[in-house]
């Protein structure tokens, strides 16, 4: 088995025939079907169902693609070694839907465009959802809310505190934030997420129980409802400061302001190290 082999077999599976993987790799259809042959022999089992027309891809042919890609990203990642520069292999990213917004996008797309071999993919997902599969080896790092209690094997590196603001309709009366708070229906954003968590948790604390009525988990969803005066919430303010709808007005929460610390999560001693600082130091580009 070798690197080349297994260059041939993804082809072949991305591509879904013998005649445009060779076409993708520069390979007669002959050629293509011996180092096929080859990796079938290494491995001691069929990859391909070559009694289907075209041909078709058996479950442990399957079961292998993933594996290939790591391995083909890791030597990419180990011939650049020698390079200072140049950032090759790929990057799995998890991200919570706030910060897909305007944080993220610009930060990835700085990235493609200095280094247009460096393969990227993104996931969504609530902060302690994304942090489990950075740990269990599915993402390669995470964008998402800090949480309050750090997690074994995991590191947190902060990226930007968005400060907490109570956010009402700008029709309603004037009032503070306590009595905002008490006497207005309330609107969660979801308590399944961890900045949600941390709201609550902020409430009990200074002694406010809120009348609940709704709880969603989108930010945006939850501006649209304050904007059409069917409560108050607490939420973020993104990094960019980006406006509100004119209809809705805001008050900071907590004296001093509390805040949402939005971190990037990676396992320790992760293997892919250089472009996991090469994604950080972008993000901090962007923030003030």
């Amino acid at each position: 088995m070798n690197i080349r082999q297994l260059k041939t077999f993804l082809a072949v599976a991305e591509t879904g025939t013998f005649s445009a993987a060779g076409e993708a790799v520069g390979l007669s259809h002959s050629a293509i079907s011996l180092h096929i042959k080859a990796l079938e022999s290494a491995l001691g089992t069929a990859l391909v169902d070559r009694s289907r027309r075209p041909p078709v891809l058996t479950a442990k042919g399957h079961a292998l693609v993933e594996r290939s890609r790591r391995m083909i990203d890791l030597m990419d990642e180990i011939s650049a070694l020698g390079s200072d520069e140049s950032l090759v292999g790929s990057l799995d990213v998890g991200v919570v839907p706030s910060a897909i917004i305007d944080l993220v996008p610009p930060a990835l797309a700085e990235m493609r465009k200095r280094q247009p071999k460096l393969k990227l993919q993104i996931r969504t997902g609530l902060s302690g959802e994304l942090a489990a599969r950075v740990r269990g080896g599915e993402l390669d790092v995470a964008i998402a809310t800090e949480p309050e209690q750090l997690i074994e094997g995991l590191r947190f590196r902060t990226i930007w505190q968005e400060p907490l603001v109570v956010i009402i309709p700008r029709e309603w009366p004037e009032l503070s934030v306590r009595e905002v708070l008490l006497n207005r229906p309330f609107i969660w954003f979801s308590r399944a997420t961890w900045a949600g968590q941390q709201i609550e948790r902020r409430l009990i604390e200074m002694g406010i129980f809120v009348r609940d009525t709704m709880e969603v988990d989108s930010l945006i969803a939850v501006t649209a409802l304050v904007r059409h005066g069917l409560g108050v919430s607490i939420v973020p303010r993104r990094k960019d400061g980006a406006a509100l709808p004119p209809e809705i007005r805001t008050l900071p929460f907590g004296e001093p302001q509390y805040t949402r610390t939005l971190v990037q999560i990676e396992r320790r001693n992760i293997p892919k190290a250089r472009l996991a600082n090469a994604l950080y130091d972008q993000l901090l580009a962007l923030v003030p």
